[in-house]
């Protein structure tokens, strides 16, 4: 027997991110999975038009158009047509016209909103993850984040808690860090040096935990099976620094084989920060 999937459409989507807490003016991150909504009439773009109809035209949708550090893009990553690896939704958001997306070859967002060009600009000149960099300063203005239908793995911004914690950062490269070339809008080609920021996200998991003891996720359930969290970045920025300056590899995985988060804690242990 064949179960039919109901249709979501953009109007219900929209209905529960104002109810789950988004509001008109808000600024926010959103780490998405269409297919956790089952089937959405109008695909990703009625997901971007949900959060944008949220927010109104003072609020600032930022979406991460990751296309990460392998492969290198080739011949050169261009911001302008160079598709990100992060999903459907932001996919869509980038290819609107309105769309602002920051120069970094390997973790670029796009964002629509009035401060779209504040946001994006000299991505270049801090790390991937940094601290100044776009999601914090999102984070910083009092921006949100939205997590649809995936977990906290999901979650960027604890990347900057770690940076922010001083938590050491290891490449999954070995060095010299590789060189990305990025065509430039007025079509010059530079080279730009990747940094070892992003890490590894596979126990981000362990966020939630200290995030919810102290209240700061909001739940919604409802769409298919698309669970809603949203929280502040300031609050994520907090609480998981304060799990951080006691327990530092808290989110660093046990995989062996992982060079991040292996290389992280032998050079916590160096630091005398892990026994």
């Amino acid at each position: 027997m064949t179960t039919s999937i109901p249709t979501v459409t953009q109007a219900q989507i929209e209905a529960a991110l104002r109810e789950l807490g988004l509001s008109t003016g808000d600024s926010v991150i959103v780490h998405s999975s269409l297919s956790s909504f089952g089937r959405v009439e109008g695909g990703a773009d009625s997901v971007v038009g949900a959060v944008l109809s949220a927010i109104g035209p003072k609020g600032n949708l930022m979406l991460p158009t990751f296309n990460y550090t392998r492969p290198i893009p080739l011949p050169y990553f261009d911001p302008a047509v160079t598709p990100g690896h992060t999903g459907a939704v932001p996919e869509a958001g980038r290819k609107r016209p309105n769309a602002v997306r920051s120069l970094h070859p390997s973790h670029s967002v796009a964002v629509i909103g009035p401060d779209a060009v504040a946001l994006t600009q000299d991505h270049l000149k801090v790390r991937a993850f940094g601290i100044g960099s776009p999601i914090d300063r999102l984070a910083q203005l009092g921006g949100k984040v939205l997590l649809l239908g995936v977990t906290h793995t999901s979650n960027s911004l604890l990347h900057i808690a770690e940076e922010y914690a001083k938590v050491p950062k290891v490449s999954v490269y070995p060095d010299p860090l590789p060189l990305f070339k990025i065509r430039m809008p007025d079509g010059k080609i530079i080279e730009h040096q990747i940094d070892s920021s992003s890490s590894c996200s596979l126990a981000f998991g362990g966020a939630e935990y200290i995030l919810r003891r102290h209240g700061e996720v909001r739940d919604l359930r409802g769409l298919g099976k698309c669970n809603m969290q949203l929280m502040s970045g300031q609050a994520v920025l907090r609480r998981v620094g304060e799990i951080l300056s006691e327990k530092p590899d808290v989110l660093l995985c046990t995989f062996p084989g992982c060079r991040p988060c292996a290389g992280a804690r032998g050079r916590l242990r160096e630091q005398g920060r892990l026994a």
